[in-house]
């Protein structure tokens, strides 16, 4: 039995040995075949690009509007919009912008942050993808005579009646305080000239009462506010209401041109080079804009990546560490693209949310800040792109009836742009940066997450995978080979169990021995304390 066990260890050995030197051969041979990587280090949109991502972004410019900040730093990195032959690199300028009153009470301006920076970096994919090839349709027409276009003047009308009702609204409150029963009148009144006079005695009723006692300055002031609305809203609609009647003329022309394009391919290595944001107080309006890049060396260099070879490129003069900690990511989105001092590529994804105040909207601000982060860097190596957009524009011109001619145009855009992943496999990806910062505009508290991928952590990533497969095979091995010594010793026991040899010959032995005391024990009871358990890890190793 002994032998059988020793001879089953020794097997066991030997499997285990020759698994490590299988797994040893393997790494090796990878790294063999890494090495015999076409090296892409000679392009100049390389040089290019990493110069431009060096020039300084002012954190604020006031006296710059955000197109001339986008402008100026084309100009110092010596791009140009679209095709820059010299550098073999393709540049395009994506843009949003949505109505914002304030940021920094508006709850919801971080997510809408978020959102209007991807509209700006899918406006500058498409833009890409429809110089590579795109599909257009085209159509232009001048006729006469065509369909009449009223339609367009009583929606217009329909809205200001809405506009005059909302003012009616918020008077028959204020009227209520003067005189109930007017306020009831003017309250049920439906639109026409009986709603014109309650409105105008209305609006009497409340100018003569303000005027003779005092009135706090913010209900005054919405009382003009809401007077003034009225008064231009009727206005307009009342000049409508004569130009729809002038529409009842013959037509004489009608004018209509409508283009549509249609592009989608699988872009790869399309990485913001910059970005900047801008929120006018004036206009109350919060602007982004986007300038991203690509070339065909850094299609190369994604190629590379997705087939596990060495992007070899010439070192840059930082580490990625130190590259990130040199700047300022409260004001980032998107993806960028680095190489650090050892010629390692580097696609970068930062991804922010509101912090909020509370622990559970911190932890969620993580979760959603970490997932967009991951996103970029995926989108930024590869992604499925596509542009719709529809133009139109349409002019009608009617006999005004007073030798004249009446016209009226109106025009139509439409767009959807969209990049999607789905079910790709991404390895290496790991995060950089994790913090709690203040953004500039809103000065509002975001978490900025920060993850980057490189084909070294991709490769070191497949390596960790394949070797912890190959431990749990030889795991599963071993467990096998456990049970089996297990099953061989309970095979062992149970003979021993059924052999009545060894009873019969201790009974015998114990008729003619003489007997024998048990040892008695002795303890001095519990020991209190802290102990540290023996074959404690090192930390790292």
């Amino acid at each position: 039995m002994r032998n059988k066990i020793h001879l089953m260890i020794g097997v066991l050995a030997l499997f285990l040995s020759c698994c490590e030197l299988a797994f040893a051969v393997e790494y090796t041979e990878n790294v063999t075949a890494q090495s015999e990587t076409p090296s892409v280090a000679k392009d100049v949109s390389i040089n290019a690009m990493q110069s431009a991502a060096a020039i300084p972004q002012p954190v604020s410019q006031p006296s710059m509007d955000i197109d001339e900040m986008t402008d100026n730093f084309l100009k110092k990195a010596n791009y140009h919009r679209g095709w820059n032959p010299n550098k073999e690199t393709f540049i395009a300028v994506g843009t949003s912008v949505v109505d914002c009153e304030d940021p920094s009470y508006d709850d919801s301006f971080i997510t809408k942050r978020s959102l209007k920076s991807m509209e700006a970096i899918l406006d500058a994919k498409s833009q890409i993808i429809e110089f590579v090839r795109v599909e257009m349709s085209a159509f232009d027409q001048a006729s006469t005579p065509g369909t009449d276009l009223s339609t367009q003047f009583k929606e217009k009308i329909t809205k200001l009646q809405k506009k005059i009702d909302s003012q009616r609204k918020k008077l028959v409150k204020m009227l209520k305080e003067v005189d109930a029963a007017e306020a009831a009148s003017l309250e049920g009144a439906t639109f026409g000239d009986r709603l014109n006079k309650l409105m105008d005695a209305a609006i009497k009723k409340l100018d003569a009462e303000y005027s003779s006692k005092k009135i706090e300055e913010e209900k005054m002031a919405r009382y003009q506010k809401i007077k003034k609305r009225y008064e231009d809203a009727s206005v307009e609609c009342d000049k409508l209401s004569e130009e729809l009647k002038l529409l009842k003329g013959s037509k004489k022309e009608t004018l209509h041109s409508k283009v549509e394009t249609l592009a989608s391919m699988p872009l790869m290595g399309a990485l913001v080079l910059a970005q900047f944001e801008q929120w006018d107080e004036t206009e109350e309006k919060f602007r982004t804009a986007v300038i991203v890049i690509w070339s065909k060396k850094m299609e190369a260099l994604v190629r590379a990546f997705i087939s596990g070879k060495p992007m070899i490129v010439p070192p840059g003069k930082m580490s990625l560490a130190n590259y990130i900690a040199q700047n300022d990511w409260s004001s980032s989105t998107g993806g960028r693209r680095f190489r650090d001092n050892n010629g390692n590529v580097y696609f970068i994804g930062i991804g922010s949310a509101a912090a909020g105040s509370s622990a559970s909207s911190e932890k969620r601000a993580r979760g959603i800040a970490t997932m967009i982060a991951k996103k970029e860097v995926a989108t930024a190596v590869f992604a499925d792109v596509a542009s719709h957009k529809i133009a139109e524009q349409m002019m009608e011109s009617y006999n005004g009836g007073s030798g004249k001619d009446t016209s009226v145009a109106v025009e139509n855009y439409a767009s959807e742009l969209k990049q999607s992943i789905k079910k790709r496999t991404i390895s290496g990806m790991q995060s950089q940066f994790l913090r709690i910062l203040k953004h500039p505009i809103s000065d509002q508290r975001i978490f900025v997450s920060i993850y980057a991928v490189s084909g070294d952590s991709a490769r070191q990533a497949l390596l960790m995978e394949e070797g912890n497969y190959l431990s749990r095979a030889m795991d599963i091995k071993s467990q096998q080979y456990q049970k089996g010594v297990k099953a061989g010793h309970e095979e062992s026991l149970q003979r021993a169990h059924n052999d009545t040899s060894a009873y019969q010959q201790g009974k015998t032995h114990s008729n003619s021995s003489p007997s024998r005391t048990p040892a008695s024990s002795s303890g001095n009871g519990a020991t209190g304390g802290a102990y540290e358990g023996a074959g404690s890890d090192d930390a790292s190793w």
